[in-house]
């Protein structure tokens, strides 16, 4: 791998624009380590403190984890929505979006989501939305797999809808009202009425674009009631003021 030298007044925004590239084009795969501080100060032909604050603001971006010791080095990382995740999370931790704001990019991002489904299912895909509302009727004693199976849906429709900006978005706001309903809802109470889901999943097996999303519009407003009531609780178990 030859880098190109970089001048002097751009320096380390070069360096981590070449690395980065390099990364996303797929020459460095996940868990690969990237050249040592000496081979990059060779390549670039710069110092090895500007190496170093390079590869650590790549670290930041969460493209590769450094790793100490004798095997130690910038590892590249398995790109995942970690960051996206946590980044939602926080910013709902924090009063920076309310419920209410979840819901209403859920409305926005999930209608079109399911009025892509309906267009695009076929076989496998309607057989694994199937198998998901099943799993939601039966019993368990774990909460967690209760909440995991109804989120379940919604995840296996984003990413029928084939659009991966569109499922990377909606995951992390999944997740969001995953860890909300986790902290504070009862065990035994019911979020949303069972047959809501299957009322999208009958519109989308018709291939009714405009009913998948009515229907999913519908559930969406029955469970952001819920979902509302559930925050000032949240927050205050949390510590933070609602």
């Amino acid at each position: 791998m030859v880098f190109m030298p970089v001048k002097q007044n751009r320096i380390a925004v070069e360096i981590v624009s070449q690395l980065k590239a390099a990364i996303l084009s797929g020459r460095f795969k996940p868990g690969e380590r990237l050249p040592t501080e000496r081979e990059l100060t060779e390549q670039f032909q710069v110092s090895r403190v500007v190496v170093r604050e390079a590869v650590r603001e790549l670290e930041i971006k969460g493209l590769v984890k450094i790793l100490q010791g004798p095997t130690g080095g910038a590892y590249v990382t398995d790109l995942s929505l970690d960051h996206l995740n946590s980044a939602f999370l926080d910013l709902f931790l924090y009063n920076r979006v309310s419920v209410a704001e979840l819901v209403q990019a859920r409305l926005l991002i999930e209608c079109e989501i399911a009025r892509i489904a309906a267009v695009r299912i076929e076989d496998q895909g309607a057989r694994r939305l199937q198998e998901a509302l099943d799993a939601e009727q039966e019993d368990s004693d774990s909460h967690a797999e209760v909440v995991s199976n109804r989120l379940m849906f919604h995840y296996l429709l984003a990413e029928l809808s084939g659009n991966r900006l569109l499922q990377a978005t909606a995951s992390a706001l999944f997740r969001l009202t995953g860890e909300v309903i986790l902290e504070v809802k009862p065990v035994k109470k019911v979020i949303h009425r069972p047959k809501e889901h299957a009322e999208i999943l009958r519109a989308i097996l018709d291939h009714d674009g405009p009913a998948a999303a009515q229907a999913m519009r519908r559930h969406l407003d029955n469970m952001g009631q819920q979902l509302a009531r559930l925050e000032g609780i949240y927050r205050k178990r949390r510590g933070f003021s609602f």
